[in-house]
């Protein structure tokens, strides 16, 4: 999804799998505060939105659910998400389909839904949240990660402070749109959609749902050590919340 002027996520799919799998401090930082979030799963029945790869189902599937089955738009994705080798004696499948309509999912199929940087790639954010909420249960919770509105700005600059500690300049923080990073590396070159942190909060509500706990995590270890920016600012925002 995007607007045809740069790779798409099924183009960088391979590339995109291989930096995971090598290891990338943003994304086991994004793991693990997802996990930090997540109720009791043994036993629960899960769906794993914008899956990508699976890193996220996987880990999901690994902390005791009875079955988690990863959605993903991009064909590509799904066959690498495929190709990987799931925790022993879980249940785990992958599905094409997408995360807007999850039509192929039943209403009230599942007891919980995750996704892990996967809502700043969609471009209908209230049609994804109800999406979710429709296939969820009665009291059923969702965990995301986004990257942090407030500091993912397209036009943010990496800067120092007087005193020699890594910052960032903000401008055009209210301008939502999609956009493209400039870098021929970096993940979001397959482009994502810069939102407010209102419209992100207003959406959640919209669809029915309830916070019951976020987080910005503090980066450490890998991501410290690369991007000393994200121990000043936070990288990621995150939270648990439960349909109403």
């Amino acid at each position: 999804m995007g607007d045809g002027e740069g790779p798409s996520w099924s183009d960088i799919a391979g590339w995109y799998d291989d930096l995971l799998t090598a290891g990338s401090g943003p994304h086991q930082t994004a793991v693990a505060t997802l996990l930090a979030l997540l109720p009791p799963v043994t036993g629960r029945e899960i769906v794993d939105v914008a899956c990508g790869t699976g890193l996220a189902t996987r880990a999901v599937a690994a902390a005791g659910a009875a079955r988690v089955v990863g959605v993903d738009s991009s064909a590509a994705m799904v066959a690498r998400a495929e190709g990987h080798e799931v925790p022993a004696g879980s249940d785990v499948t992958y599905v094409v389909d997408d995360a807007q309509t999850l039509a192929t999912l039943a209403d009230a199929a599942f007891d919980g839904a995750t996704c892990q940087l996967g809502l700043m790639d969609i471009p209908d954010l209230d049609a994804t949240l109800a999406a979710v909420a429709r296939v969820l249960r009665p009291g059923g919770w969702f965990v995301f990660v986004i990257g942090h509105p407030c500091t993912l700005v397209p036009d943010a600059v990496a800067t120092t402070t007087p005193d020699g500690r890594p910052a960032v300049a903000i401008t055009g923080y209210f301008d939502e749109r999609f956009w493209r990073s400039a870098n021929p590396e970096g993940v979001r070159r397959a482009g994502n959609h810069h939102r407010t942190f209102a419209t992100y909060l207003d959406a959640l509500a919209g669809a029915g749902f309830v916070l019951e706990q976020a987080a910005e995590p503090r980066a450490t270890g890998t991501l410290s050590a690369k991007q000393p920016l994200y121990s000043e600012v936070p990288i990621f925002f995150a939270a648990r919340v439960r349909r109403g």
